[in-house]
């Protein structure tokens, strides 16, 4: 059984979580494309200064020299886009919606190709398919509402699916890794 299995789980709980909490906030969409802004500034920064201390080094080999290049024009691009998202963050909410609605349906599928097919030899019963069925139907009524209007709606859809999602990865992880009993 590996270990970021079980972490994948947590995380996916933890995050289910705090949308359940959050989702009567109005901005609770505007703050997670600012959190994504943010998580594109601070790697593309430290990418830039990276790339700009190799490019100016003594050794300036042919390849050295333009992978850098390459990693400045990457990481000037995950700037702008990062400080596009702070500076509107609303322009991006209902594209945030819609790749909730997305992972939704990605994450279902993924759930039921492991019950059918990655979990082999264990065959686990069928209530371990209405969970990932379920989040591909709310993926598609996130993909098919007005989300600008609804935008507590879609995040209590999504952190309700995710949290339902992590514990049948829970249960799928329980069933296929039986425990190993040490022989004396």
């Amino acid at each position: 059984m590996k270990a970021n299995n079980w972490v994948t789980a947590l995380i996916v709980m933890i995050v289910g979580i705090l949308l359940v909490v959050w989702h009567q906030r109005i901005d609770i969409l505007n703050w997670i494309v600012i959190a994504v802004g943010l998580m594109l500034i601070i790697p593309g920064l430290y990418s830039f200064i990276s790339a700009i201390v190799r490019k100016g080094g003594k050794a300036k080999e042919q390849v050295e020299y333009s992978a850098a290049s390459s990693t400045i024009v990457a990481s000037l691009g995950a700037i702008a886009l990062g400080v596009w998202m702070l500076a509107t963050p609303e322009f991006f909410v209902g594209l945030l919606a819609y790749i909730f609605g997305a992972i939704l349906i990605l994450y279902g599928i993924f759930h039921i190709v492991f019950i059918g097919f990655w979990s082999k030899p264990y065959v686990l019963p069928f209530w371990f398919y209405i969970i990932p069925v379920l989040m591909i139907v709310a993926g598609v009524v996130i993909l098919c509402t007005n989300v600008r209007t609804m935008n507590s709606v879609v995040v209590l859809i999504t952190g309700v699916s995710l949290i339902c999602s992590s514990v049948n990865t829970i249960l799928e992880l329980a069933c296929t890794n039986p425990v190993k009993v040490r022989q004396k």
